[in-house]
């Protein structure tokens, strides 16, 4: 189940290869911190490489179709590129484009599309018909809760130990929320098996942000606080938008990240004392 949340590298007769995940690890390997390699040619992709070409100018670079995926996770794989949505706060539009279904991809149980949902239903039942064999599977990059129908959920709730992630972006989004959750509840799935994500710190305020985790808390799921990244970050947890502080927001990971150490102190009465938090807990 884990990531990398580093660059990965690996290499052959003719080359060394890294994949790029994350800008502000692109920007410091580009600024001088790659280690030191022989005289095979050095190749660079990534989501990171394909945002921001330009700041690594004088290595070849490759496309997302190199097969990297595997070396950030043995048990990911992908059954369909790009999206539908143009998400301002994202960087799938730039990095995939337009909603693309693949044929042919490996079965393994964590699948990280962008927009499952907005496939066609043939594709859909495709992945859920070669997933039912699996002992468990997570849609790691989540579910648009807009999409999300009454098949869709009866479907999922086909699957073996199902990790369903849904994505509650923004107050506006709370009725569409709300339904997807019902709908995957009554198609049997259990609580343990919906996870949230709540993005903070973009368009949002303090109090914003407090209600949707809460809100995500009352339902009897522990949310997945994804702190705000711009798409240029060249430090990670660099963006404090206007409302915020960066002390509030690195209070805010910190106590909805470790609900199991946290959840005995009211929010209110909660102070970050700079401990470092589990990154492990953490998207990004």
């Amino acid at each position: 189940m884990n990531w990398s949340k580093r660059p990965v590298h690996w290499e052959d007769d003719d080359h060394h290869y890294f994949s790029f995940v994350f800008t502000w690890d692109l920007w410091d390997w580009a600024r001088g911190s790659q280690p030191e390699l022989d005289g095979k040619q050095t190749v660079i992709g990534g989501p990171a490489v394909r945002l921001h070409p330009e700041w690594a100018p004088d290595w070849v670079t490759i496309g997302p179709d190199q097969p990297a995926l595997y070396r950030h996770n043995p048990l990911a794989t992908r059954t369909s590129m790009g999206c539908i949505r143009r998400c301002p706060f994202c960087a799938v539009p730039k990095t995939e484009g337009d909603l693309l279904e693949l044929v042919k991809w490996p079965v393994r149980p964590i699948v990280i599309d962008n927009n499952l949902l907005a496939c066609s239903q043939s594709h859909f039942d495709e992945v859920i018909d070669k997933l039912k064999h699996l002992d468990w599977c997570d849609f790691n990059q989540g579910l648009d809760a807009r999409l999300l129908t009454n098949y869709h959920a009866l479907r999922l709730a086909e699957l073996q130990d199902p990790k369903i992630r849904l994505a509650f972006d923004a107050i506006n989004y709370e009725q569409s929320f709300m339904d997807a959750f019902n709908r995957l509840r009554k198609a049997g799935i259990p609580k343990r098996s919906i996870h949230v994500y709540v993005l903070i710190g973009f368009d949002d305020s303090p109090e914003d942000a407090l209600y949707r985790l809460r809100l995500v808390r009352s339902l009897g799921i522990k949310p997945n606080p994804m702190r705000y990244q711009q798409l240029d970050a060249r430090r990670r947890n660099d963006c404090v938008a206007p409302g915020w502080t960066h002390e509030e927001l690195m209070r805010y990971m910190s106590y909805w990240s470790n609900l199991r150490y946290t959840a005995a102190v009211p929010f209110k009465e909660y102070v970050h004392h700079g401990r470092r938090i589990d990154e492990s807990q953490i998207s990004y």
